[in-house]
C-alpha cells in the first residue's frame, strides 16, 4: 500500500527505550536488532520533540546524531520518515519508512504512515500495559516468595547454624565432626538463597515502586472479597527512596483504611508518571467519608493518624495529599509528589 521498500514499527520496552519489533524489507538482521533511545538517531529525536521527522539523506542530516548510520548505510537507505505512536498522551511506538535513495518518502506515504500510527496506537498501548501488568505481577510474586524465604527458611537456616555450633563445642569429637557439617551446609543453603534473592529482585529499579504496589494489591485481594486493580500510566521510571516510601506508605494506609471501613467492593489504584510529577490515586466504591472528614495535619482523638503521617511525608517533599468523595460515590486518596524532570 506504501510502495516503499522498508516499514518497521519500534515498541517501547521499559521507560525510554524503543525495540524493533516488526519489520518489512530489511535485507540483513542487523536493522531489526536496533534498540533507539531518547536523542539517539531519528526515532530518538522523535522521542524528544513528539512530532514526525523526515530526513532526506539519514547519513548526512545535521538534525539527527549518527548513532545508527552504519546500520542504515547496510541497508541502502537514504530518506526516511519517522512518525510517533502517541495514546492518551503515552509515546508507545516509532513508525519508520524508507526508501534505497536520497530524496523524500513522499506525501502519500506520509499521510498512510500518519493514518496508520494514529490507529495502531490504542492496540500497541493495551498490548504495551497488558505485558507490563503480567511482568509486575510475577516480580510481584518473586517478591513474596523471596520475603517467605528470608523470613521462614532464613531463621530456620540460623537457628540450625547455632545449634551446630552448640554442638560442635560440647566435647564430643565424634558430634563436633557431625557438627561441623551441618554448619557447613546450613552456611551454603544460606549463601544459594541469598543468591536466589538476586534473581528475584524487581527486573530494574524503574519498575520497583510498580512491583511493590502489585505485591500490596495483591495481597489484599488475597485476604478479602474485594477486586483490586493497580494501572500504570506514563513512562515509568526510578524514583528517590523518599519518594517510594511515601507512595508505598500511602497505598498501605489507604488501602488498610478500604479494607477496615469502606465496605467496598472495588478498588483502583492508579500511579501516574508525568514530566516533573508523580501521583498515585487509589479510588474505592465504598461508604464514602463522613460528613465531618477533615484531612489534618495533627488530628483529634484517635482517627486519622495515618493519613495525617502521609500528608506529612508528602508536604516534606513539597508535594500534597488529597482525600475527597468520588463523584460517583467512595473515596478518592491521591497523593503527588515533585520529580526533577526526565
Amino acid at each position: 500500500m506504501l510502495g516503499l521498500p522498508l516499514v518497521s514499527v519500534a515498541v517501547r520496552e521499559g521507560s525510554s527505550l524503543f525495540a524493533m519489533r516488526g519489520v518489512h524489507g530489511a535485507r540483513n538482521d542487523r536493522f531489526r536488532q536496533v534498540q533507539v533511545s531518547t536523542g539517539k538517531g531519528l526515532g530518538g529525536r522523535v522521542m524528544v520533540e513528539r512530532r514526525q521527522i523526515e530526513v532526506q539523506n539519514y547519513a548526512d542530516d545535521p538534525r539527527i546524531t549518527n548513532h545508527f548510520v552504519d546500520v542504515v548505510n547496510a541497508e541502502g537507505l537514504g530518506g526516511m520518515l519517522a512518525v510517533p505512536v502517541e495514546y492518551d498522551t503515552e509515546l508507545v511506538g516509532i513508525l519508520y519508512g524508507g526508501i534505497r535513495s536520497i530524496g523524500s518518502i513522499g506525501d502519500r506515504a506520509k499521510t498512510i504512515l500518519a493514518e496508520a500510527a494514529a490507529n495502531i496506537a490504542p492496540m500497541m498501548a493495551a498490548s504495551i500495559r497488558a505485558s507490563t501488568a503480567i511482568q509486575q505481577r510475577v516480580d510481584a510474586e518473586r517478591q513474596r516468595i523471596a520475603s517467605d524465604l528470608h523470613d521462614d527458611v532464613g531463621q530456620l537456616l540460623f537457628s540450625i547454624s547455632v545449634a551446630a555450633q552448640r554442638l560442635r563445642d560440647s566435647g564430643d569429637e565424634h558430634l563436633a565432626q557431625v557438627a561441623v557439617g551441618i554448619e557447613e551446609q546450613a552456611q551454603e543453603a544460606t549463601k544459594r538463597m541469598r543468591e536466589a534473592f538476586k534473581v528475584m529482585a524487581p527486573s530494574s529499579q524503574t519498575e520497583a515502586v510498580a512491583v511493590a504496589l502489585q505485591r500490596e494489591t495483591d495481597d489484599l485481594q488475597s485476604r478479602s472479597d474485594l477486586k483490586v486493580h493497580l494501572m500504570v500510566r506514563g513512562n515509568m521510571r526510578p524514583l528517590p527512596t523518599p519518594a517510594e516510601a511515601a507512595l508505598i506508605g500511602a497505598a498501605r494506609q489507604a488501602l488498610f483504611n478500604i479494607e477496615q471501613h469502606a465496605s467496598a467492593s472495588l478498588v483502583v489504584v492508579t500511579l501516574h508518571f508525568e514530566t516533573t510529577r508523580v501521583s498515585l490515586v487509589i479510588q474505592d466504591d465504598g461508604r464514602g467519608l463522613p460528613d465531618d472528614f477533615e484531612l489534618q495535619v495533627i488530628p483529634r482523638g484517635d482517627r486519622h493518624w495515618g493519613l495525617a503521617s502521609i500528608l506529612r511525608q508528602a508536604q516534606r517533599q513539597g508535594g500534597d495529599l488529597e482525600v475527597a468523595a468520588g463523584e460517583d460515590g467512595g473515596t478518592i486518596v491521591r497523593i503527588s509528589l515533585p520529580l526533577e524532570a526526565a
